[in-house]
């Protein structure tokens, strides 16, 4: 069922995530990105409809957090290109490895949210379906997280 799902919905998909970026690459990748998400979800959803729509999310979803990431990217590179002194490139190092740390020591749960926060970049509506936890349950493990890093980093003396 899912893959006949897939099959005409790809086109319609497709076309909407080249509305977002005109890169047929990039376009392919976020439809993919949603894809996968949908798989991860397809048991939840009681209907062909639903999983039209959260398809439609998730390609918007998607295109929006491969934006938000080629900005980073670009901020990224601007920042790389200002941090000329080997001291700042030594501070960075230990804050990412203490960030490291922090992140590691969070409870298997608060790690697994985290790290669909933080690296896949997904809102916490996006971290709800794809998990199955509540929006609200999810902003509250994502700040309880955070806290703890936060602390942690403080303790660490990174911050």
């Amino acid at each position: 069922m899912f893959t006949s799902v897939v099959s005409r919905l790809r086109p319609q998909l497709l076309a909407l995530a080249l509305q977002f970026n005109a890169d047929r690459d990039a376009a392919e990748d976020a439809v993919q990105e949603a894809l996968m998400r949908l798989w991860t979800a397809w048991e939840r959803l009681a209907e062909e409809e639903d999983a039209e729509r959260l398809a439609v999310r998730l390609t918007k979803h998607a295109c929006i957090n491969a934006f938000r990431q080629s900005q980073q990217q670009q901020t990224v590179a601007l920042k790389d290109n200002a941090a000329t002194t080997s001291e700042d490139a030594m501070h960075e190092t230990e804050l990412q490895q203490a960030l490291e740390r922090a992140v590691a020591a969070l409870s298997p749960s608060e790690r697994r949210l985290w790290t669909l926060f933080a690296e896949a970049q997904m809102s916490s509506a996006q971290i709800a379906a794809a998990t199955g936890i509540s929006v609200r349950s999810v902003s509250s493990m994502l700040s309880t997280a955070r806290r703890h890093i936060v602390e942690s980093l403080k303790k660490g003396g990174a911050l």
